[in-house]
């Protein structure tokens, strides 16, 4: 049985349990600037790793305000590269070698991953010269899904890209990650999509984007029916979790117009008999023998 708990939890205060791996949702915004919901990012760790899924805007201040200064974070995966989801790479290199990052950071991504990363370097090389003139910094260290080696240690979380259906663009993924027995699914921006159905079947977390409006603004604006085609709709999501009946579902990126998120979830509860949430910026789950849930609490300056 799921055992939800939402409670103020201090940011030090993290399990010691070798078996529990945690996550921390950063981010659950989208394009539209939110200051209560920035860009997309999931924080994945257990003991020995620190690992980001998607880096979007404000990801260095959320990652700041839960005290964590990113010497641990050696890996992140991007989904795809639209700005929402890649803004905040940038800001995290640089700021992480303000704090002395010692080692370089790896990052995981659809074809043309190694480009993107080369230009982010170069764009910023005349502030590195003058803020490290001969000292050395650490590096993006880019590599395309296609060619990282798979992880087979159950003792570490391992992460696995699999194509996705984001509609207007070939090379958009999703993540199955695993650590101990245990299995989430992050979808990543995407249509319904069969790939993440396969993979998200029976799922511990499956964590999935939704798109919902309202039927007169749906009708009347030709733009939306464009960017609902590329996304999940409410009625696509309901068959999603039907064919899926993951442990718990949790909603992110959530693109809402005329319609709130008690809405959404009112109609996903006439049609499907399982645990639905929505996750919000700062929402951390641990998850072992039980899933607990919690919100962190910001550290003030004092």
């Amino acid at each position: 049985m799921i055992k939800y708990i939402f409670i103020i939890f201090l940011v030090s205060s993290i399990t010691n349990a070798s078996d529990v791996f945690n996550m921390t949702f950063l981010g659950t915004g989208t394009p539209r600037p939110n200051i209560e919901k920035l860009g997309p990012s999931l924080l994945i760790k257990n003991q020995d790793q620190q690992i980001l899924i998607d880096i979007g805007r404000g990801t260095s201040l959320r990652l700041s305000q839960i005290g964590n200064d990113y010497s641990n974070i050696n890996e992140i995966y991007i989904s795809h590269f639209h700005f929402d989801h890649v803004i905040g790479l940038a800001d995290f290199w640089l700021t992480s070698n303000l704090w002395q990052k010692k080692s370089d950071t790896f990052v995981y991504g659809p074809i043309g991953v190694n480009t993107f990363c080369k230009n982010i370097m170069d764009t910023y090389k005349m502030d590195l010269k003058y803020r490290y003139k001969d000292r050395k910094y650490s590096k993006l260290n880019c590599l395309s899904f296609k060619n990282k080696k798979p992880m087979l240690n159950e003792e570490k979380i391992s992460i696995q890209s699999f194509a996705n259906d984001h509609g207007h663009i070939d090379n958009s993924y999703g993540f199955k990650i695993k650590y101990k027995g245990k299995n989430i699914v992050y979808s990543g921006d995407t249509t319904l999509s069969e790939n993440v159905i396969k993979n998200a079947k029976g799922a511990d977390i499956l964590i999935h984007e939704i798109f919902a409006s309202s039927k007169k603004i749906f009708k009347s604006n030709k733009k939306l029916r464009e960017v609902a085609s590329t996304h999940t709709t409410l009625d696509q999501m309901i068959s999603v979790l039907k064919q899926t009946n993951p442990k718990l579902t949790i909603l992110t990126h959530a693109l809402l117009f005329g319609i709130n998120e008690n809405d959404v979830l009112k109609v996903i509860e006439e049609n499907y008999n399982g645990d639905v949430i929505f996750a919000k910026d700062l929402m951390s789950v641990d998850i072992g023998k039980e899933i607990n849930i919690f919100n962190l609490e910001v550290l003030s300056e004092k």
